[in-house]
């Protein structure tokens, strides 16, 4: 009887331990014990990629006429078509670069989305009408798990995470124009789990 009693009090400890941890930390949990690997990006770059890949990569691109030089050659810019009646006005721009180690290693990726036809007077190309329409393209992209709602202290914005095997993405609304979104290899971020 003491013995039920004490296994008991353990199962309960057990059941609201486990139900303290967030559902994106069951997520991250999830996905290391599956050792999937999935370091695809966008464009044919992966995680891992040298940053000499990466320019060489960008220059081909380049070369094709698909991307070209973002503002103040701080990044890449690639324009993403839209399936709207205007392309021009639904056209969205892409800017992105890579994050590397100290090894030169790409252990992640910052892309800005914005519409093309951005002004502020002009309510349906605001960042958070884009958001969902991003989840969507994102989702299309990278097939798996569904985007989940986060709290993430130094972003005050609504915040979206999808992690599949490695691979997290994170997604939120910077301001009226712009919308975030920051691929991230957790073998980094938590090598504890990801071994």
């Amino acid at each position: 009887m003491k013995f039920s009693k004490i296994f008991g009090s353990i199962v309960l400890f057990g059941l609201t331990f486990m139900s303290c941890q967030s559902e994106y930390t069951r997520t991250v949990n999830r996905e290391a014990k599956k050792g999937a690997v999935k370091d695809s990006l966008i464009l044919g770059m992966s995680l891992g990629d040298t940053k000499q890949e990466f320019f060489d990569k960008c220059w081909q691109l380049n070369n094709k006429g698909l991307v070209s030089q973002g503002p103040n050659n701080q990044s890449v810019q690639y324009i993403l078509s839209s399936k709207g009646t205007d392309k021009n006005l639904t056209a969205i721009n892409m800017l992105f670069y890579g994050n590397f180690d100290k090894h030169d290693t790409m252990i992640g990726l910052d892309m800005e989305f914005f519409y093309k036809a951005w002004a502020p007077w002009n309510d349906q190309y605001m960042g958070e009408k884009l958001l969902p329409v991003l989840k969507d393209t994102l989702m299309n992209w990278f097939p798996g798990n569904e985007f989940i709602p986060v709290k993430v202290d130094k972003i005050d914005k609504e915040t979206y995470v999808k992690v599949d095997g490695n691979r997290q993405i994170v997604a939120y609304v910077k301001d009226q124009k712009e919308v975030i979104v920051k691929i991230e290899d957790l073998k980094f971020k938590y090598p504890e789990k990801f071994k």
